[in-house]
């Protein structure tokens, strides 16, 4: 074992944990800051493996950044008009592209949008829609924690266990003994979210263990297909990582591509536990069920 590269990854991840839970902590504010980063970063990175050195000069980087930063704060409102002035210069300066397929490079850029923006804007909703600095902190973060549980209960049981490949043309490393694995691992860690009385108002979830641990298997699943379909990327790009930002990490996207799908799942979740299975708890008398 290289004593040095482990300190490094290690002392690396503690720092982008420590970002996550500072962000989550300061509540909206912080929960947007942070969404404006991953954003920015994320699709500055995003551009860099698709173009490689022929990714345009910083401007055009720093100006898809800036589409992907309004974007992440639409649930602001005004964000997402400049956003839609954002789209039309786009469109604008494709017109003048003078490289051979600007329709693609346009592509990339919207691709881009939608992939990293959009689960940043749901993220930013979810704090923006909170009542209070804990119901922001606690769900997000928990959100953060089950991905980081899938991910380890995934290495434990795929190391010790893993035979049977679960996507090998993709990912040959993963197995279905490590998918399994994480996802009792996120369910588990989902129902003692839930055990310990999330923050998130029973009005919305009823009955917490129940929201909870469902939501530990929801994110177990969408943490796995955000990965696998980063890989695809990068396969076809023929890369090992996103990039070189976080040492002993990769890139940006090579941290957040579990929560890029994992995000928009929770929130598709969100809405229809809260608008159906909460009407069947309430017509059973589940809801009010002490935990």
């Amino acid at each position: 074992m290289d004593f040095k590269s482990t300190s490094i990854r290690a002392a690396s991840g503690c720092v982008y944990i420590l970002i996550i839970v500072l962000a989550c902590w300061a509540g909206e504010l912080g929960v947007s800051l942070l969404a404006i980063l991953f954003a920015t970063l994320g699709i500055a990175e995003f551009r860099k493996m698709r173009f490689g050195r022929q990714s345009d000069d910083t401007a055009m980087s720093a100006f898809n950044a800036l589409g992907g930063a309004l974007l992440s704060l639409s649930v602001y409102v005004y964000p997402i008009f400049f956003w839609i002035l954002w789209l039309m210069l786009r469109m604008i300066i494709a017109i003048y592209d003078h490289h051979e397929h600007p329709e693609k490079r346009f592509a990339v850029d919207m691709a881009a949008q939608v992939y990293i923006g959009v689960p940043m804007a749901l993220m930013t909703a979810f704090a923006y829609f909170a009542q209070d600095i804990a119901a922001t902190c606690m769900p997000i973060l928990s959100i953060f924690i089950i991905i980081w549980v899938n991910d380890t209960g995934a290495f434990i049981f795929g190391s010790t266990l893993g035979k049977h490949k679960l996507f090998p043309r993709v990912s040959p490393k993963k197995s279905w003994e490590g998918f399994w694995g994480g996802l009792i691992c996120s369910a588990a860690t989902g129902a003692l979210i839930g055990w310990l009385d999330s923050p998130l108002s029973a009005e919305y979830i009823g009955n917490k263990l129940i929201f909870w641990t469902i939501a530990g298997v929801i994110i177990s699943v969408a943490s796995t297909f955000g990965d696998l379909f980063e890989s695809v990327i990068k396969r076809n790009l023929q890369i090992k990582d996103s990039g070189n930002l976080i040492p002993g990490h990769g890139g940006i996207l090579d941290r957040i591509d579990s929560l890029l799908m994992a995000i928009p799942a929770v929130a598709v979740y969100l809405a229809f536990y809260a608008m159906v299975v909460v009407e069947v708890l309430n017509a059973y008398g589940l809801t009010d069920i002490a935990i």
